[in-house]
């Protein structure tokens, strides 16, 4: 009787997984489209830099301000309805945008709608975000989060790589000249997100209905403290909120590098590429080298400590920011791109060892560390106003700030202890994929 009941939870276990793997690669598809069309965008509705820019760091603010909140639904309702529903307001936001971007009403009426369908994907991506990365760190051995949160990772990654190939190929391409054509571009980028989206829940659903059938119902998740002592409680841990700052400047970095790439490698003094060939290198090399940093970190970080990994690709990061601030011509460009490999470890390894160093209860802290997510729309603002004013080059002075203090906060994690949870924080699992550390 033992014997069939390991099993069961091993093959509930192995299901959750590859929900999860599937969520992190639409989070990834979706997300990174807004991102890759700001220069069709800038030209579809007539924007400059900062304003158009606004389509990046608005999903950073609905994400990260919605996180709190959906910390506390995560202990209500679990992760099997919290990951049906981000997956299906990613669906409906995508289907939105598709229908705004072409509709026959005036310019600022499109665009308001284009960035309201935005948030919609931005709240679906934050219900997402606070479910499964913390499943995913609890799916198994808390020394091994960092690897497994990595190769989670590497799906959103290759789903990144799609939706930048995607979106370059429908409204940059050599097809899409002029605002119309651009529109439409993106209209069919959109829609084929949706449909991936779309095929994604279903697959979630058929796949979820097993991995949950013999778990505890929702109501279980009521012995794990709800309201607001969480919060309270990860607001109160320092190493907590310095987990938040590093979130924060990671995310700002990286969203505001791949905004930006596409007009940088245009730039006559740096690569002269066509729109279109700058997206599919912001695409192959940016977030194609984070895809194969992922799957490399994944194997490294069995091997070597996840904080001196993460302090030695922070400085390596701050030297290629620097190199593609002051230089030019090919030297630039590619340390530029180089920047999407450094960052590929950094999320997953800031988010795993702060959860693991932080006392306050691990639903808790990943609901302020993905609330963090927020503060990288300053950054965004600032990288946008800077290339308006000063030129593209200038922009990476923010990230080689950005990813000095990541340096540090890596430096520190490498000397700090992991902490001893509480003993009623070992079953938050019950909230997230109701599997204990016993499997």
């Amino acid at each position: 009787m033992n014997k069939v009941s390991v099993l069961s939870s091993s093959d509930r276990q192995q299901s959750l997984q590859a929900v999860a793997l599937m969520v992190f690669l639409v989070m990834g598809l979706s997300g990174a489209m807004a991102p890759t069309l700001i220069p069709a965008i800038r030209i579809v509705f007539g924007l400059g830099l900062s304003s158009a820019m606004t389509v990046q760091w608005i999903a950073l603010v609905v994400s990260g301000l919605s996180s709190l909140i959906l910390a506390q639904l995560l202990h209500r309702f679990g992760a099997k309805a919290m990951v049906l529903g981000g997956l299906g307001l990613m669906t409906l936001g995508c289907l939105q945008v598709r229908l705004f971007i072409l509709a026959p009403l005036g310019v600022d009426a499109r665009y308001a709608l284009v960035l309201f369908s935005l948030a919609v994907i931005a709240l679906g991506t934050s219900v997402l975000q606070v479910a499964a990365n913390l499943l995913v760190v609890q799916l198994g051995h808390v020394r091994k989060a960092s690897s497994r949160l990595t190769l989670a990772q590497s799906f959103n990654s290759l789903g990144v790589l799609v939706g930048v190939s995607l979106g370059t190929n429908l409204a940059l391409g050599a097809g899409a000249t002029g605002a119309p054509a651009m529109a439409l571009g993106i209209g069919q980028a959109y829609g084929w997100s949706a449909a991936i989206n779309g095929a994604v829940l279903i697959a979630a659903v058929m796949v979820g209905a097993t991995a949950w059938a013999g778990s505890r119902p929702s109501g279980h998740a009521a012995a794990v403290p709800s309201g607001i002592a969480p919060i309270r409680a990860a607001l109160g841990s320092g190493w907590a909120l310095a987990g938040a700052g590093g979130i924060a400047l990671y995310v700002g970095a990286e969203g505001s590098i791949g905004s930006i790439l596409i007009p940088y490698l245009h730039q006559r003094s740096v690569l002269d590429l066509t729109l279109e060939q700058a997206g599919h290198y912001l695409g192959w090399f940016y977030w194609g080298g984070a895809l194969a940093g992922r799957l490399a970190g994944t194997w490294l970080l069995h091997r070597w400590p996840p904080a001196r990994m993460l302090g030695m690709a922070a400085g390596g990061a701050v030297i290629a920011s620097a190199l593609a601030a002051l230089g030019s011509g090919p030297v630039a460009g590619y340390a530029a791109l180089s920047i999407g490999l450094l960052n590929a470890i950094m999320f997953p390894v800031i988010f795993s060892i702060t959860v693991e160093r932080s006392t306050a209860p691990s639903a808790a802290v990943s609901g302020l560390l993905s609330t963090a997510i927020a503060g990288g729309a300053i950054l965004s603002v600032l990288v946008g106003w800077t290339g308006e004013h000063f030129g593209f080059g200038l922009c990476f002075v923010i990230p080689i700030l950005a990813y000095g203090l990541i340096a540090l906060f890596a430096a520190c994690g490498a000397v700090l202890p992991s902490a001893d949870k509480a003993p009623q924080d070992s079953r938050t699992t019950s909230s997230v994929g109701n599997l204990s550390e016993r499997t």
